[in-house]
């Protein structure tokens, strides 16, 4: 570089110092870099990419280091920038080494993800002894390994390690191969005394067993068809003294080959602190056998995937259903395929809801139901006052009458949560609408439970929204439904 070179670039720092960004404070800037990083993981998450990679060739902390040396400065002294880490093999051992040192003393969300390659590659078996180093400052570890083998470990050569700051574990386990003995469940992590959200997915559900009471939120995903013994499940459950939240997904007990839901019956697993609950089972016997299986008085939300006819009678015709759970307020379906016949008793077992929430293209047998004249003296759901459902054209009509009739028959709603593809102002008599109740869309769903950190792994329960537009009555654009926030209130 010659000194005409140098002078010129004295100069360009000079003039860019006079420019208005560098009169905002570094702390503001931090943030900004911060928010950015949050908008490309969501976006990255939303065009479904995975996540060890970026819809832009670099992740948003690196782009900010390129702009200029101020925004460099900031970027590599602002350690929560530098904090998630995936292991991959997109990430280099030098990368992984930055990132660390950048992160300096702060707590680290961790990823690793193996890849498709068998055996895994010694370089990556070399990134992840390194990562293995710092387990004293993980606030957060996901591991989805495809392939376990007993001749080179991956998952369990966290077993033994402390991960004192551990809060979110997620384990998912694809195929296994060696010396694995049946029965044999291992326990994970020597020092976990923070650790309140795990996820068991796949044949991990096999592999470990968790002996942690302040597990709060507890998922396990049976997609690796594997039934496990109502003991090992009940053991599991009993465990976690602390459990306020159990997602349940695939028949995690076969009907055939295990007397599961007999065993549940008769011995039922006492969960006093449990508040939301959510199954999603293949054959149909989980929903049942769940609901029969448990004593839950505490339970307040119940969330039924991919509910076939028939999978809910025996627990409807069981004694005492209608009175099992005296706190239940919100009962969510997700691509439920039941008669009308099945809606009616669902009024009768769950009588408490104040909250329902329908995910489905055809809905318009329930909407009917709930806005039908009292039969008998009997009112569907008389507390209901939350409605949420996917619109279309097909029974986007009915939801004025359902506001209207509610209201006639003295069981007023006083808010409708919109999901639709169209104009929130093309839903007939919309004006009238919004000054009834308070009418809010969305474009995507809550997360479950409520959570501080991304869980980008419950993917499981989703009901995805196909790529199309929202607009705003207001905007003269349409937007991605991505772009738009997942709430938003049209007017009160």
């Amino acid at each position: 570089m010659d000194s005409v070179e140098i002078f010129d670039m004295k100069s360009r720092r000079i003039a860019n110092k006079l420019t208005p960004i560098y009169s905002l404070p570094s702390e503001l800037l931090a943030k900004i870099f911060k928010f950015g990083q949050e908008l490309q993981w969501e976006e990255n998450e939303l065009a479904g990419t995975p996540t060890s990679q970026s819809v832009s060739n670099q992740p948003s902390e690196v782009l900010v280091t390129h702009v200029s040396s101020h925004f460099r400065q900031i970027a590599i002294g602002t350690p929560h920038l530098w904090s998630d880490i995936t292991i991959s093999s997109h990430i280099s051992s030098a990368e992984l080494e930055t990132y660390l040192v950048r992160a300096s003393g702060c707590a680290l969300d961790v990823r690793i993800e193996t890849g498709l390659s068998v055996p895994i590659s010694p370089l990556m078996m070399a990134k992840i002894d390194t990562i293995l180093i710092h387990s004293h400052r993980y606030r957060q570890l996901i591991i989805n390994c495809i392939f376990e083998s007993s001749a080179q470990l991956v998952v369990q050569r966290f077993n033994s390690v402390a991960m004192p700051d551990l809060k979110h574990l997620s384990i998912a386990i694809a195929t296994v191969e060696g010396l694995f003995p049946p029965g044999d469940r291992k326990p994970f992590g020597a020092e976990t005394p923070y650790l309140s959200f795990v996820r068991l997915r796949g044949l991990a559900l096999v592999l470990f067993c968790l002996q942690h009471q302040s597990i709060t939120t507890l998922h396990l995903d049976q997609t690796a068809f594997t039934p496990i013994l109502y003991s090992t499940f009940r053991q599991v459950i009993i465990s976690s003294s602390a459990l306020q939240n159990l997602s349940l997904y695939g028949d995690l007990f076969s009907s055939v080959t295990t007397p599961w839901t007999a065993l549940a019956i008769g011995d039922p697993i006492e969960i006093p602190t449990l508040r939301r609950l959510r199954i999603s089972g293949v054959g149909g016997d989980m929903y049942s056998g769940i609901l029969r299986g448990i004593l839950a008085a505490s339970l307040t939300s119940i969330v039924l995937k991919n509910l076939k006819q028939y999978d809910l009678q025996p627990f409807m015709a069981s004694p005492f259903s209608s009175i099992k759970f005296p706190l239940l307020r919100e009962l969510v379906l997700i691509d439920p395929d039941i008669t009308s016949d099945e809606y009616t008793q669902l009024f009768y077992t769950f009588p408490t809801t104040t909250s329902f929430a329908v995910y489905h293209r055809e809905t318009a047998d329930v909407l009917r139901l709930l806005a039908d004249d009292p039969v008998d003296g009997f009112i569907p759901w008389p507390e209901l006052r939350t409605l949420s459902l996917l619109v279309d054209e097909n029974d986007d009509r009915v939801i004025p009458d359902i506001v209207q009739r509610r209201k006639a028959i003295g069981c007023p709603l006083e808010r409708m949560r919109l999901g639709t593809l169209e104009l929130l102002s093309s839903i007939p008599d919309f004006s009238w609408l919004r000054n009834q109740v308070i009418v809010e869309g969305f474009a995507r769903f809550d997360a479950w439970p409520e959570a501080d950190f991304r869980d980008l792994e419950d993917t499981l329960f989703q009901y995805g929204f196909p790529p199309k537009y929202l607009l705003d009555e207001n905007d003269d654009q349409p937007e991605r439904a991505w772009d738009v926030p997942s709430s938003y209130a049209s007017k009160q």
